[in-house]
């Protein structure tokens, strides 16, 4: 990999992956720290990995490096959600809350992504925080978008469960 495609991809990923790490609760200062890790790592390695496979396989080394922060920091409750509306439109009338009862619901919204699946948090987060396309989410992570559709479509179903055995 040249210097050219590492800025290129630098240009590319490095904001959303940042964007990614300040919703799971990082402080700017350690998602620049994770992203900057990654980066290193790109240009340690940057004769072993494909041109094709480098989103994916820099997204993945710095995913790997927020887990070891969560891990090491042993507070896993650090999700920040604004909104995830769209899919419980039909669970939960928002017209007549007010401030208070929001933030309520935030939560109970943070405590029912903490329940699933590192995965499909993930991809909810993308979704729904940081208005990622099925083309950007099947970039960074490496697999189709038919496969990121279904994993959201699951990752949904799956929120809406446990947000009916919690709150309803």
């Amino acid at each position: 990999m040249d210097n050219e495609l590492l800025l290129d991809l630098y240009k590319r990923q490095a904001k959303i992956i940042f964007s990614y790490l300040i919703k799971c609760g990082f402080k700017s200062e350690e998602a620049e720290d994770i992203v900057q890790e990654g980066f290193i790592k790109a240009i340690e390695y940057m004769g072993g990995v494909s041109n094709n496979n480098m989103s994916s396989w820099l997204f993945t080394v710095c995913m790997n490096n927020f887990k070891n922060r969560i891990n090491r920091r042993k507070n896993l409750n650090k999700i920040i959600v604004n909104s995830y509306e769209p899919f419980l439109q039909d669970l939960y009338d928002t017209s007549a809350l007010d401030e208070v009862l929001l933030l309520e619901k935030k939560e109970n919204i943070r405590e029912c992504l903490n329940l699933l699946k590192e995965e499909y948090k993930s991809l909810l987060i993308f979704k729904y925080e940081l208005d990622l396309s099925y083309k950007e989410m099947s970039l960074l992570l490496g697999i189709s978008e038919d496969v990121i559709k279904t994993y959201l479509y699951r990752a949904r179903n799956k929120f809406k469960e446990i947000w009916r055995e919690q709150y309803e």
